[in-house]
């Protein structure tokens, strides 16, 4: 969990850094040149003897862009993350199907299960997955667990968030303020516009001002973090083992 926390707060700073940039930037076009109706990076962007093919508004609207796919990205490797931790600690502990309570019994069965619903898949397939949950648990094999069975990428707002939350058994809280449903779901769509090509990179955010990005940022950063506790004290408490 440290190592996975400092990479959360390096891909933290990254981000602030990158708005940062985009905050000096748009004070510095808002600085005229004395005696002209131009700002230097007008003047630049404009200039044909440079013969600079990219407007200064539409560079920004680029680079907001971007943000929108940093900040999923942060949201995706935060929940994946958090999910890879909780399932690493049942692997090292070697706890098998009895040791771990029962929501965490019911996403194993589903994933080992998920194979049956291949539209190749037949009775015998069926009958082979079963198998395999019966001798699992009858041999008390240690659990493997993958986040990719039970998280999609471009899937993750805030209602999916709060799902794969409680499939684990672990608290969430939808009462904090910081918990933007809304918010979240603005980053997933644009992600996944962005990532469909259904809209380009000079339109996806061209209508969100830089301050409002820095504000929604720090709202879902401060969510994260919240999860971030939230999965240490689900930990502390060994929260993943079965009550029995």
């Amino acid at each position: 969990m440290i190592y996975f926390v400092q990479l959360f707060n390096e891909r933290e700073i990254e981000i602030k850094e990158f708005l940062n940039l985009m905050l000096f930037l748009e004070l510095k076009n808002d600085q005229k040149i004395p005696n002209e109706d131009i700002t230097p990076f007008q003047k630049f962007f404009y200039s044909e003897d440079d013969k600079v093919t990219i407007s200064y508004q539409s560079m920004i609207n680029i680079m907001k862009s971007n943000v929108a796919l940093m900040l999923y990205n942060i949201i995706e490797f935060t929940i994946s993350g958090l999910m890879d931790n909780v399932y690493e600690t049942i692997k090292n502990q070697g706890l098998s199907y009895i040791d771990v309570n029962k929501d965490i019994q019911r996403l194993w069965r589903k994933a080992i299960l998920n194979a049956t619903k291949d539209p190749n898949a037949n009775h015998k397939t069926v009958l082979k997955k079963n198998e395999e949950i019966i001798d699992c648990i009858l041999q008390r094999k240690t659990l493997d667990l993958q986040t990719r069975n039970f998280i999609r990428a471009g899937n993750l707002d805030g209602v999916e968030i709060k799902r794969t939350f409680e499939a684990h058994g672990i608290l969430f809280k939808p009462s904090s303020d910081n918990y933007r449903p809304e918010k979240l779901s603005f980053v997933k769509i644009k992600r996944n516009e962005l990532a469909h090509g259904s809209i380009s990179f000079t339109e996806a955010m061209r209508d969100n001002a830089i301050t409002d990005i820095c504000k929604d940022k720090d709202i879902i950063f401060s969510f994260l973090e919240e999860l971030i506790d939230t999965v240490e004290l689900y930990h502390d408490n060994a929260g993943y083992k079965s009550a029995n």
